[in-house]
């Protein structure tokens, strides 16, 4: 346990910050002094630590190349990434309830980054197919298989007739008409609500 009333350069070299960032986060109101102007280094570290990207707190820079950031520009912005970040780790089994803090949020852009990498990879190995190609084929399955089903009363009538002792004509007409009726069922379009 760290003692409490710490001054703002021991509390520096306690998160292991400058000087100068403690001051910013005092003036963020992301730290706040005791009345004697001292730190509580418990309370301190521990808000430090959830509102503090791991990544930048050693480091003063912007983001890689000296870029900035994107910026969350909205409360709904923020309300979307929140709710984006708590299903990601739900997906994986995380516990997402609670405060998101920058953690959580790097343990989702890491999941994310890792499922992209995946679908990249397959789709290198062949195993995904673009969906054009998809309804291509499938059109062409389903024209074949209309063919061949619409021959059936024309090949088999008059043996299926002779057994059963009818006229091959009508039988052939009949079943001709009923795979007609079912084929034009099965090419309707469906309408998902």
């Amino acid at each position: 346990m760290i003692n409490s009333g710490v001054s703002q350069r021991a509390f520096a070299r306690l998160a292991g910050v400058s000087p100068k960032a403690v001051r910013k986060a005092i003036s963020a109101g992301r730290v706040t002094l005791l009345a004697d102007g001292t730190i509580d280094a418990d309370a301190a570290l521990k808000r430090w630590r959830a509102t503090t990207d791991p990544a930048r707190s050693r480091v003063g820079t912007m983001g890689t190349a000296g870029t900035k950031p994107p910026a969350v520009r909205t409360e709904q912005d923020a309300a979307d990434a929140i709710t984006l970040i708590r299903r990601i780790l739900a997906e994986e089994g995380a516990d997402s309830s609670g405060e998101i803090d920058f953690g959580m949020a790097r343990i989702a852009e890491t999941i994310l980054k890792v499922k992209e990498r995946e679908l990249k990879m397959a789709q290198r190995r062949k195993e995904l197919v673009p969906l054009d190609r998809v309804r291509e084929h499938v059109s062409r399955a389903f024209i074949g298989f209309r063919q061949a089903v619409q021959r059936l009363p024309g090949r088999h009538a008059a043996s299926i007739a002779a057994e059963l002792g009818c006229d091959a004509g009508a039988l052939e007409a009949a079943m001709a008409k009923a795979i007609q009726e079912e084929l034009s069922a099965l090419s309707a379009p469906v309408v998902r609500g």
